[in-house]
């Protein structure tokens, strides 16, 4: 993972958007990095390390401690192409909003596999946003393409610590939720890794993801909806579950 985190870290500080500051945390990696190496890196870098609790303890970590106006999230084997920030930063600027959506790019063991727009997404009607980000067999946008406000965080809370699997899925809906307003570039402003993991591990991945899943549709989903959603969640997942047993998976 080290390998992984220096190269995501330096995709940020490669940024053509200045001012910014980068929040690192180590929810108990089992790969050890060398911190030193990593603040050498930027001026502006902290580190933190916590006990391991899951991906939404340590991004909540990170929310806590960011003193900036707005902010992103970005995995540690990710990557964000060079103009990520400035183009989601001048798009807020100039539509006065709070969150802002971008493209963003698939690749597999470094080779690019397609970039993913959303120049169809439905920007100004935010409920059919929420219903392809859920009913959608191929995500129409990357939750972690999403660029938000401290004010919007403020407003609906951090992410749902009980939540093992679909935490960012419960997330995105919420700050969708939670703006009347959202703006979005068709350029790709994240970078998306896949890699190959064993069998049973994808198997075991899947299962839980469909429960927390079927439980992100139960919160925000009410009524017709609801009942359409469940059972396609169900199918889909279990579709992509036999997919999973001959493709590849998510490190």
């Amino acid at each position: 993972m080290s390998d992984y985190l220096i190269r995501a870290v330096d995709s940020v500080c490669r940024q053509d958007y200045e001012s910014l500051e980068i929040i690192i945390v180590d929810d108990g990696s089992e790969e050890p990095f060398e911190s030193a190496e990593l603040l050498d890196m930027h001026p502006y870098i902290s580190v933190y390390e916590i006990s391991h609790k899951g991906k939404a303890v340590a991004v909540n970590k990170g929310l806590e401690e960011a003193q900036g106006e707005y902010i992103t999230i970005l995995d540690a084997d990710d990557q964000l192409p060079l103009h990520s920030l400035s183009s989601r930063m001048s798009t807020l600027a100039d539509n006065e909003a709070h969150l802002c959506i971008g493209s963003f790019e698939t690749s597999f063991e470094g080779q690019t596999k397609g970039i993913r727009s959303i120049r169809e997404l439905p920007v100004d009607d935010i409920q059919k946003i929420k219903d392809r980000f859920i009913a959608n067999i191929i995500s129409p946008f990357h939750q972690n393409a999403m660029l938000f406000s401290r004010e919007l965080v403020n407003k609906i809370g951090y992410m749902d610590p009980e939540m093992i699997r679909s935490q960012d899925k419960d997330f995105a809906i919420r700050l969708l939720d939670g703006v009347e307003k959202i703006c979005s570039v068709e350029e790709s402003v994240y970078i998306y890794h896949r890699y190959e993991r064993p069998l049973r591990t994808r198997i075991e991945n899947r299962i839980i993801g469909m429960k927390y899943l079927m439980k992100v549709v139960n919160r925000h989903f009410e009524g017709w909806r609801k009942g359409i959603y469940l059972p396609w969640v169900l199918l889909m997942q279990s579709a992509k579950l036999l997919y999973d047993l001959f493709g590849v998976y998510k490190k």
